[in-house]
């Protein structure tokens, strides 16, 4: 959504944004089974407390993604690296999660642009699958079931 956002919604005139926004206010609300009804709370700022399950998980965090996430998934670097919060990482399946750490992704901010590289040469589809679980078991409403199979099909289809 970050690139439909950066790429198009952003350069959206107001009247279509004002367009937009009455015709999603007319929408009734679905409510996902897969989805929590609301998103985790922030995670402990230690990365001693918390999920303690997924060591595997905890090692490639450790060593990839808390120096830019944050153990309590509240990001020193950027707003926009926050894992608290976010949908994606509330999202059982944990494909998006999978995906950016797979591909990597690109945001352009107010403040220039914010990127996080692709991990996916750097990492087993095994720890993939294990980073994904651990960041949605640590950051979200409930953890994953993804497994390494999974990520060789996510990492197929982004090679399609």
């Amino acid at each position: 959504m970050g690139e439909a956002v950066d790429h198009s919604l952003s350069r959206l005139v107001p009247e279509d944004i004002s367009s937009i926004v009455a015709y999603l206010r007319s929408v009734p609300p679905q409510r996902s089974p897969d989805l929590p009804a609301t998103t985790a709370p922030v995670a402990p700022a230690s990365h001693r407390d918390g999920v303690t399950a997924n060591a595997r998980g905890k090692q490639v965090f450790a060593s990839a993604c808390a120096s830019c996430h944050g153990w309590s998934g509240e990001s020193p670097v950027s707003p926009m690296a926050t894992l608290t919060g976010t949908w994606a990482v509330n999202d059982p399946a944990a494909t998006n999660v999978a995906q950016i750490v797979l591909s990597g992704t690109k945001r352009h901010t107010p403040d220039g642009a914010l990127s996080m590289p692709a991990f996916g040469h750097a990492y087993t589809d095994d720890e993939i699958a294990a980073v994904a679980n651990y960041v949605t078991a640590r950051f979200g409403a409930k953890g994953s079931k993804l497994t390494a199979k999974d990520v060789a099909e996510l990492r197929q289809q982004t090679a399609e």
